[in-house]
């Protein structure tokens, strides 16, 4: 009853801690240069192994190194690394100095680390998209070794991986260029600027700069709009730990003017220093983390921006546009009457009825903003055919501007009843401002995002020439100025430019009919403007100097396609055109490259009037790359047959015009079922990026392990070591890194977490910025979520399995042998304590480098802890649970093999004084190995053959504890 009652008790706490650890679970892999000889200074050595399965999201970096040894570390991602391992237990390194990192073009920088800086941690709801079916199938370590490399380094980083979806993509933004210094400069000043090309706006998170010894500053600022130098928004001195650093949150919007700075000192050089990778050379580099909906990784050097089509976050030229199969994408239904999101009833918004969409863009935020028209539909005797006036008299009164939720079609907001004629298309401006232009009022109107009008431009349902005057304007496009571009579009035919304030600049000459879109782009200095008829694309200047001056044109009939509706920005900035012509399918075709195009299925009939691009629901992906989303604006060609409704034209019904939506889907890709969806539908939550936090500088842990350079580590749920599980399963959601149990596979150094009082006292105490990092409060959920790569369980259940049957084996050994195989001391008499500790010496004598191995490991784990740990009354409750954990296995395992020795070794000895002692409970007697390999025997005797035999065992079982973690 004892000994059931203390199972039990066991059984309970290891069960309480398991369930505290089921929202702390993660992976971590790492990655450290195995033995490798290196003959020389300034050496680079790339070293990778195979990801986990399946995709991961990277949401931390530990650094495993030390000043001394490593002048930096970068993480390159790759497509394909210069070599790559066999297998997942296989690492392979080589000099990358003078052979290149990846294979191919591609290659996107990921980390950096220098100067003893302390680790990453990504915001909340951050990361990067790692593993199959992501643009970074591989990652490379590359460590630069300023002197000869030491014996006994193993340098390198540990990945924190999470195998679940985050809803925000990370990104970098990387800028490096050659050079060369004068001698004798006290500031010389090293410049590298690229314009920002993005179809989406981007946050900065986080910066890290480096210089070697002559930099004294780097800074980025970003060119006003009005084309002044403009504000600092990064400065940092690169003498400092060179550490992914927490930078304002700064929000950056295509076509900004990024401009990066280096200040260098060369006073006391006499010839010119070069940029280049050794300590004889300079650099001049600045590494800027962002988010999105989507990735997006760029290189810049000197306005040249190295984008490719494998780049993460590009569109994939071999891909499908297939209609969104997500059962929760439900936008509002035409006829009214709300939507199928369960939010666009309420709070007050109207369910009149939405008829068709005409226009689609998306705000700051990322929501959409979707122009319908209402009861109204433009028919042939809509306008007087003589004056171009609108016939009706009164305006839609339903309200038309409607904001929407991206994955859902929930309607957020909407209004605009009573003030539109025939709206024809929208934008949002990177204030947040609503503009519309309606053709029917034959003016451009700009409002607040909650509907106030802010100005209007043209003489309300007065068409007209001049310069204050539209004929049925199309569409507007605004700069981040300001100033707006129209296309004033059926009768004029024309581009006009206005500033902030509405007053006229330029305006085109006249272009082929009918000018029905326009895309700004200021990083060209270009606009392009869409002529619906005559297929074409044509590009104008946006130069002051030489305001809407034709500079290129661009034919889509030329190339096979149909009529150009729409324009608009692709992933990495590209212009990408909406073609369509009747009774032939719609195409996405990119205007530069049209030989580029991506067909939309059944839309013979469609009538696609706008598009946008976005990004698709996160349960398509999980956590790998996001898919895009193709958002598509149809009018009337569906409404036929519809019964009668104002003006004696069809009322909207439910196939009149309604939102569509398709994803992107790569070739190869097979999206997930409906009810698989729901599920993730269900169980995801809105997440928002918090703000980076200052955390303590901590002393670096050196590399200095014997064994093999690469080890993954899974975190999920007690999978591993118990002591490593009572540390990481008290880690409650939400907190930095959480703590994880592990497994290392083939060797390495092992990661757990930070010890979190230590964390908490230095935050409280550590002021300045050299010492802070970027951190993670992501707090999810994930009740009932397991690890998705589903090998790792199995491999953990199989190795749990096996230890079971190995402790069930030794059990039925010999209780003289007891400490030999457990490694705790039995209850015997002072004599036997004794021999048994000389035993245990000569044991550890023996086996040195394995111990010192062991040990290291331990220090690895302890130290690591630091890392990840949590704080307040969850660690002190994590340490209570541990200890009473701890106590209760050893005490259960002497009173188990004690109960379960001592009358089995009397009937196998026949020993009257031995059995005699056990049966009242005195100290049994044991056959301990003493150094020198001489037996010491206790009075129960027995024969030197099991002594033997124990001495064997023994050392297996210590080979067998060195090879496992601490």
């Amino acid at each position: 009853m004892e000994i059931q009652s203390r199972v039990q008790l066991v059984v309970a706490i290891i069960a309480l801690l398991f369930a505290a650890s089921a929202h702390a679970h993660h992976i971590e892999y790492n990655i450290t240069v195995p033995p490798y000889e290196v003959k020389d200074e300034d050496a680079y050595v790339c070293v990778s192994g195979i990801l986990p399965p399946n995709p991961h999201k990277l949401i931390g970096v530990i650094p495993r190194a030390r000043q001394e040894v490593v002048h930096h570390i970068l993480l390159y991602g790759c497509a394909e690394p210069h070599l790559t391992p066999r297998n997942s237990s296989d690492v392979t390194v080589w000099r990358c100095d003078m052979q290149p990192v990846c294979n191919g073009p591609s290659s996107t920088v990921l980390y950096g680390w220098g100067r003893n800086a302390p680790e990453l941690h990504l915001p909340e709801g951050v990361g990067f998209s790692v593993g199959e079916r992501t643009g970074i199938k591989y990652i490379v370590a590359q460590v630069h070794y300023l002197a000869l490399r030491p014996p006994g380094d193993h340098s390198g980083v540990t990945l924190l991986l999470k195998p679940h979806a985050v809803p925000y993509a990370a990104g970098l933004m990387s800028y490096a260029s050659w050079f060369q210094i004068p001698p004798g400069k006290p500031s010389h000043l090293i410049q590298n600027s690229c314009c920002f090309k993005s179809h989406q706006p981007l946050t900065m998170f986080a910066v890290r700069v480096h210089t070697h010894t002559m930099g004294r500053q780097v800074y980025m600022t970003r060119r006003a709009w009005n084309g002044t130098v403009g504000e600092v928004l990064i400065s940092r001195d690169p003498q400092l730990p060179q550490s992914f650093v927490p930078t304002p949150r700064h929000t950056l919007a295509p076509g900004d003017r990024l401009t990066v700075t280096c200040d260098f000192d060369s006073s006391d050089k006499t010839a010119v220093v070069e940029a280049g990778p050794t300590h004889n050379h300079e650099m001049c580099n600045m590494y800027v983390m962002v988010y999105g909906k989507t990735p997006y990784m760029t290189m810049c050097d000197d306005d040249r921006l190295d984008i490719r089509e494998d780049s993460p976050g590009a569109l994939p030229r071999r891909a499908t546009l297939l209609p969104d199969p997500s059962p929760f994408w439900q936008p509002p239904r035409p006829q009214g009457g709300g939507s199928g999101g369960s939010s666009s009833s309420k709070g007050g918004i109207s369910t009149a009825p939405y008829g068709e969409a005409t226009g689609v863009a998306t705000g700051p935020d990322g929501s959409l903003w979707v122009l319908y028209r209402g009861s109204r539909m433009w028919r042939e005797d809509t306008f007087d055919p003589d004056t171009n006036r609108i016939k009706s008299k009164a305006p839609v009164p339903e309200p038309v501007v409607v904001q929407l939720d991206p994955d859902t079609g929930a309607v957020l907001r909407r209004w605009g009843g009573g003030v539109f004629y025939l709206p024809h298309s929208i934008a949002v401006d990177v204030e947040g401002n609503v503009w519309v232009t309606d053709v029917g009022r034959h003016q451009v109107l700009k409002f607040t995002p909650e509907g106030q009008l802010l100005m209007s431009v043209g003489k309300e349902l007065t068409p007209g020439s001049g310069s204050g005057q539209f004929c049925k304007p199309t569409q507007v496009s605004v700069l981040r100025d300001g100033s707006f571009l129209v296309a004033d579009g059926y009768c004029n035919t024309r581009a006009v430019w206005f500033d902030r304030q509405g007053k006229y600049i330029a305006e085109s000459a006249p272009l082929p009919p009918v000018v029905h879109s326009l895309l700004a782009d200021e990083c060209e200095g270009l606009v392009y403007v869409g002529s619906r008829e005559s297929a074409e694309v044509r590009a104008l200047s946006l130069d002051p100097k030489t305001p809407l001056k034709l500079k290129a044109t661009y034919d889509m009939k030329a190339a096979g396609h149909g009529m150009v509706w729409s324009l608009r920005f692709g992933p990495y900035g590209e212009q990408l055109a909406l073609t369509w012509k009747e009774g032939e399918t719609a195409r996405l075709v990119n205007v530069r490259f049209p030989a580029i195009f991506w067909p939309l299925p059944d839309s013979s009939r469609l009538a696609p009037h706008d598009f946008l691009l976005g990004a698709a629901p996160l349960e398509l992906t999980g956590s790998g790359d996001r898919l895009f989303a193709v958002y598509v604006a149809p009018v009337g060609a569906a409404c036929e047959g519809e019964e009668e409704g104002e003006e004696g034209g069809p009322a909207p019904g439910a196939g009149c015009g309604a939102l569509r939506k398709y994803v992107v889907v790569p070739a190869g890709w097979r999206l997930p079922d409906a009810a698989s969806l729901a599920a993730a539908h269900a169980a995801s939550k809105e997440v928002h990026p918090g703000d980076a936090v200052l955390l303590n500088n901590t002393q670096q842990q050196p590399a200095t392990t014997t064994s093999s350079s690469t080890s993954t580590t899974v975190a999920s749920g007690g999978s591993s070591s118990s002591s490593s599980a009572a540390a990481a399963a008290a880690a409650p959601s939400g907190t930095k890194a959480a703590g994880a149990d592990t497994a290392t596979v083939k060797g390495g150094g092992t990661a757990a977490s930070k010890d979190g009082a230590k964390e908490e006292a230095s935050k409280e105490e550590e002021e300045e910025e050299e010492v802070v990092n970027v951190a993670d409060d992501y707090e999810e959920d994930v009740a009932g979520d397991v690890v998705g790569a589903a090998d790792y369980e199995a491999a953990v259940e199989e190795k749990e399995k096996r230890e079971e049957e190995e402790q069930v084996e030794e059990a039925e050994r010999e209780a003289d042998y007891e400490e030999a195989f457990t490694g705790v001391r039995p209850n015997i008499t002072s004599a036997a304590v004794l021999a048994a500790e000389k035993a245990q010496q000569a044991e550890e004598e023996a086996v040195q480098a394995g111990e010192e191995r062991f040990e290291v490991l331990m220090t690895d784990k302890e130290t690591s802890k630091r890392f990840t740990s949590t704080k307040g009354w969850a660690l002190a409750l994590a340490a209570v649970m541990a200890v009473v954990m701890a106590a209760a296995v050893v005490h259960f395992s002497r009173t188990v093999m004690k109960d379960f020795s001592m009358p089995w070794s009397r009937s196998r000895r026949g020993g009257a004084a031995g059995g005699g002692g056990g049966l009242s409970g005195a100290p049994t007697a044991v056959a301990s190995v003493v150094p020198g390999g001489a037996v010491s025997k206790g009075s129960g005797g027995g024969g030197k053959g099991r002594v033997a035999a124990a001495e064997v065992e023994a050392a297996r079982e210590r080979e067998r504890l060195l090879r496992s973690e601490p």
